[in-house]
């Protein structure tokens, strides 16, 4: 299955082909076939992309250049909600790897507000904002330890996944603040 995820391009376009394969296999209609037979076939080809076949002459050439620079955007569209997630090497799960990333982002932020916290470039009351969120990435960080302890020993992660999801979202939260504080 993660195989499949990770190539869901591939994945997409070989189904594709299984589909047009089987929707080029469909008998052609009769002169007085079936009327849902006849919107079955030409559905199917239009899925397809078989718009000459579904529709014979009755489209021009123009129309058909048309649809399909109205499809082209679409396409783009489609492909970019794909984006592709790398798993961290040495990373025990999925989750493991995005918390870790999380906690990089924000100690990025901690190490970032801290400089310019002594460069005089924040405000006094920011402070405190800096204060919590140290804080809160010591309680994530320490969390996120546990649950890949609890992973490493083959125990059930659930109830310190929930602990990780809320720490990591109290962290995100507070780094939201401080970026909002700046």
């Amino acid at each position: 299955m993660e195989c499949l995820l990770q190539h869901r391009f591939t994945v997409a376009v070989a189904l594709y082909w299984v589909f047009s394969a089987a929707v080029s296999s469909l008998p052609e209609p009769g002169p007085n076939g079936n009327a849902t037979y006849v919107w079955l076939y030409r559905f199917c080809h239009t899925m397809a992309g078989n718009l000459t076949t579904a529709f014979g002459n009755k489209l021009s050439a123009l129309k058909i250049f048309g649809l399909v620079l109205l499809i082209i955007p679409l396409f783009f569209t489609i492909s970019a909600c794909a984006a592709q997630y790398v798993i961290h090497p040495g990373a025990l799960t999925r989750t493991d790897s995005v918390a870790y990333d999380t906690l990089l982002i924000a100690e990025t932020a901690i190490n970032q507000a801290r400089t310019a916290y002594q460069a005089g470039n924040l405000p006094k009351e920011s402070k405190a904002t800096l204060d919590a969120l140290v804080q809160a990435y010591n309680v994530a960080r320490e969390s996120w330890l546990t649950y890949r302890d609890a992973l490493q020993k083959d125990e059930p992660p659930d109830t310190y996944l929930n602990q990780l999801n809320k720490d990591i979202f109290n962290l995100t939260n507070v780094v939201r603040t401080l970026k909002e504080a700046q």
